[in-house]
């Protein structure tokens, strides 16, 4: 069973040195002092899963100021892990973990279509919906890449809201400067 601990700034920073910049592109990657800034402000939560003493996954989490909702905005198992059922246990670990306080979970993926590995894109996606996650059809622009949105609730259910996509901005507005938001961040309507 996995054991979830939030980490301190001098653990996030070693995260993001050691794992973070071998698991995502440097197009999906937050900057660490945007990271830490955002620790600090207490709305984002750094979460190591261990099995015994070992981290084998980690999940970063942006929480909303109100709303309810929050945003995956990065998750990964330890390589020489991956595909053994632990990406999927930590998610059902998230979904308790802010049941009490959260209705959903907002993800990004990238768009398989926008994708440079359009297989690999394809498989993110199935593994959240096997996780229990929503594909919307709301799409993002966000820092140059393609996104669209899966919902994850937090609950036994997914809240019925017709309303992801202004939600999904919502979340961007509170959590980029104004400027940034403006300049980086564009819903794709069909």
């Amino acid at each position: 069973m996995l054991t979830l601990r939030l980490m301190d700034e001098a653990q996030t920073a070693l995260l993001y040195e050691q794992h973070m910049r071998r698991d995502f592109p440097p197009s999906e990657l937050k900057g660490l002092s945007a990271i830490l800034t955002m620790q600090q402000k207490g709305v984002y939560d750094v979460i190591g899963a261990y099995m015994d003493e070992e981290m084998v996954a980690y999940a970063l989490v942006y929480r909303q100021q109100s709303g309810g909702l929050l945003l995956l905005d990065y998750l990964a198992v330890v390589p020489h892990l991956r595909c053994q059922g632990i990406g999927k246990a930590l998610m059902a670990q998230l979904r308790g973990y802010y049941a009490s306080a959260y209705e959903a979970m907002m993800i990004e993926c990238e768009r398989p279509k926008a994708a440079p590995d359009e297989q690999e894109a394809r498989s993110r996606i199935r593994f959240y919906e096997a996780a229990g996650a929503l594909l919307t059809s709301v799409r993002i622009w966000l820092f140059d890449v393609e996104y669209s949105i899966l919902v994850f609730p937090c609950g036994e259910a997914i809240p019925q809201r017709s309303d992801w996509a202004e939600q999904m901005l919502s979340l961007y507005r509170q959590m980029l400067p104004g400027e940034l938001y403006a300049r980086n961040v564009r819903l794709i309507r069909k």
